[in-house]
């Protein structure tokens, strides 16, 4: 039957994209201590939710509790339980979700028959687009844009006011998956209403017959209204759940919080190449282009189809400008992409009308072939592989895969904290996959430490400590020896708070490190605190923004505290707040370089640099003092960046304090 090849092709093509993904998935994963900061979030997402330990209700994260849901159908697959060795089946999971969002996508858009789905999904295929493991949110984005696509082609008023409440329904489930692709979809789809409103007083003016922008800006309302009123049933749901949700809107105002924090603490510079920047920015032009010649024709049946896309496609490119490396970039680019090869799918739908055009996207899509880092014919080499291989066998082997306590932790660790079994664990700064293994009950306010990128976030981390009291682990990961510094900016310059806490209320138990750079801290009886001079200095302006920075005395310290504020100029919204290169000298020789992030800007804060070398920082934990350096000269810059990359307007130093590690001979709590 005709009206079902359409879903068959669909159908097909899922298949065949699902039988790739598990191609591709690791048979045998590894897992280690030091694993990466992506793989541990996962495995906790995964794992939490078995511990009614949910996102944006008992800790904040940037994957919010549709993606956590995701991580634990993942890891519920495995037999036996074990997230860590599920780590390839919640990345299944996740490219699954991927495939189901847009297979709805393209079944929903009334205006593609079959050949343009499998027109799509061939040249998605060579491309390799959606192919990363959390292309989800970019495609519940889509799903979004496409509702909103059938909200505008509605023939009816009534049948826009309904679909438009699924529009706000669905920016909700968006926000669900992580809270940034939220406020992506409400903005697209309340500014494709808008523009729509304008056109069709544009229209009308002409003299073309369009609907009444009554009906449009009412539609514009309900999906504004929904979605306010889905984020109160959602705050509803997690306030009445669980006594330690202590605001109602907590869950939205901590999100916003690590939205802002995170456009100033995680820049990353531009990563692609520049003939593959220069090839995408040509195919983007004409995507452009062409997309916008659709939607301002008042007899095209497409308008309503592109315009949400291309409305969309442009709000999405904000998550390239941030951290600008390969994989944000493609995630970035590609709704825009997506819209590149559906306008491809109407030309070549009549070739004849559409010779010059046809020959223009075959040129485009040439160049975006030699340009797009992914392009390739991979899928149809991994599908060759699932030929020999039965794709069915490697997921059981998945499925049944494991490994000991011995292969991922110190043994030393293990032996450490068998005395303590039933007491929470906070692995610090992200591996909480740490505590999993060890079957701990995970303690993580803000699941990798690293997005607790405001003073808010910080506060709300300390106080969930504090309510925990006496009883808690800590294992305390070293930059540079347990894990890569992250971006170059030490981790107690991007938590100062939180550093400060666990320096007064823990202790080393051990000086023994376990592993390769953990330590494991408990609670000391009494607090302690530092030993602190203020450094008299001079300032003196060199070139641009730069300064140089001499103490009128000569000191020794531990840590260097800074009392600063940082103030970018207000393209900062369009670019890449850069962060600030510090360099320290000790007697002109090159003692330390590292970087400063402006966790509040534009208000005063402190933090800290630590001068000690990173294998001897535990010291700061242990009960004698901690080793000191002399410096006299520090240099301080914007980092240099590319073209994306907006420097500081103002920075002021206010203070800057000598830290020292004073001895202390308190007990740790429970001795």
């Amino acid at each position: 039957m005709p009206q079902l090849r359409k879903p068959f092709v669909i159908a097909g093509f899922s298949l065949l994209w699902l039988i790739v993904s598990i191609v591709r998935a690791p048979e045998r994963f590894v897992p280690t201590a030091d694993m990466g900061i992506d793989a541990s979030c996962m495995i906790a997402l995964g794992a939490g939710l078995r511990e009614a330990f949910i996102s944006g209700r008992d800790f904040q994260f940037t994957y919010g509790p549709l993606t956590q849901v995701l991580a634990f159908a993942g890891a519920w697959f495995h037999n036996p339980w074990s997230p860590l060795d599920a780590l390839p089946l919640i990345v299944l999971a996740f490219e699954t979700a991927s495939i189901c969002l847009l297979a709805v996508s393209l079944i929903l858009l009334k205006e593609l028959d079959w050949k343009d789905c499998t027109f799509i999904y061939i040249f998605a295929a060579g491309l390799n687009l959606f192919s990363e493991p959390t292309s989800f949110r970019v495609l519940a984005f889509l799903l979004s844009t496409v509702l909103t696509c059938r909200a505008l082609n509605s023939r009816s008023d009534s049948a826009m006011v309904r679909r438009s409440v699924l529009v706000g329904v669905m920016c909700l489930v968006a926000q669900l998956t992580t809270a940034e692709m939220g406020l992506y979809s409400i903005a697209a789809s309340l500014s494709t209403f808008a523009i729509w409103t304008l056109l069709c007083i544009w229209h009308r003016a002409r003299g073309v017959a369009q609907p009444q922008t009554r009906s449009v800006l009412i539609s514009l309302a309900v999906v504004a209204t929904t979605y306010i009123g889905a984020n109160v049933i959602v705050s509803s749901l997690l306030a009445f759940s669980a006594p330690s949700y202590h605001y109602f809107f907590d869950y939205q105002r901590y999100a916003l919080e690590a939205i802002g924090g995170y456009n100033f603490t995680a820049g990353l510079p531009w990563e692609l190449t520049a003939s593959q920047t220069l090839g995408i920015a040509i195919v983007a032009a004409f995507t452009l282009v062409a997309g916008l010649g659709f939607a301002l024709k008042s007899d095209s049946s497409h308008a309503a189809l592109l315009l949400p896309l291309l409305v969309s496609s442009m709000i999405s490119l904000k998550s390239a400008f941030v951290r600008s490396d390969t994989g944000h970039i493609t995630q970035a680019t590609s709704l825009l992409l997506f819209a590149f090869v559906l306008i491809g799918a109407l030309y070549f739908r009549n070739v004849r009308s559409f010779k010059t055009p046809v020959i223009l996207w075959s040129g485009m899509f040439g160049l975006l072939w030699l340009s797009w880092p992914w392009a390739g014919f991979y899928a149809a080499s991994d599908i060759f592989v699932a030929a020999g291989n039965s794709p069915f066998q490697k997921l059981m082997r998945i499925r049944a895969s494991s490994s000991s306590v011995e292969k991922v932790l110190p043994d030393e660790l293990v032996a450490a904290v068998a005395d303590t079994s039933n007491t929470p664990m906070l692995t610090f700064p992200y591996q909480n996959h740490i505590a999993i293994k060890l079957q701990r009950k995970v303690l993580a306010p803000v699941l990798q430490s690293f997005d607790a990128t405001t003073p808010k976030l910080q506060n709300f981390y300390v106080e969930q400590l504090e309510e925990h009291g006496q009883n808690l682990d800590v294992v305390y990961g070293m930059d540079d020896i347990a894990f890569p510094t992250l971006d170059s900016v030490q981790t107690i310059t991007r938590l100062p708070i939180i550093f400060d806490y666990l320096y007064e209320h823990f202790g080393l138990t051990t000086d023994a490190q376990f592993g390769h750079g953990f330590y494991l801290l408990r609670r000391i009886t009494s607090s302690r605190r530092f030993n602190t001079a203020e450094v008299f200095f001079d300032i003196h302006k060199t070139s641009g923004s730069e300064m140089e920075i001499r103490p009128q005395n000569p000191s020794r310290c531990s840590l260097l505290k800074f009392d600063l504020r940082v103030n970018y100029p207000a393209v900062q919204y369009f670019g890449r707040p850069l962060p600030i290169d510090l360099t320290v000298f000790q007697n002109e020789a090159l003692l330390l370089k590292t970087g400063l992030v402006a966790i509040a800007p534009t208000v005063p804060f402190s933090t800290y640099i630590s001068l000690m070398p990173p294998e001897l920082f535990h010291k700061v934990f242990a009960k004698g003092s901690a080793p000191t350096s002399s410096w006299n000269l520090l240099r301080i810059g914007p980092r240099r960046s590319d073209w994306l990359g907006v420097p500081y307007s103002e920075l002021h130093i206010d203070k800057i304090t000598c830290v020292t590690i004073p001895p202390f001979e308190d007990n740790l709590a429970g001795n």
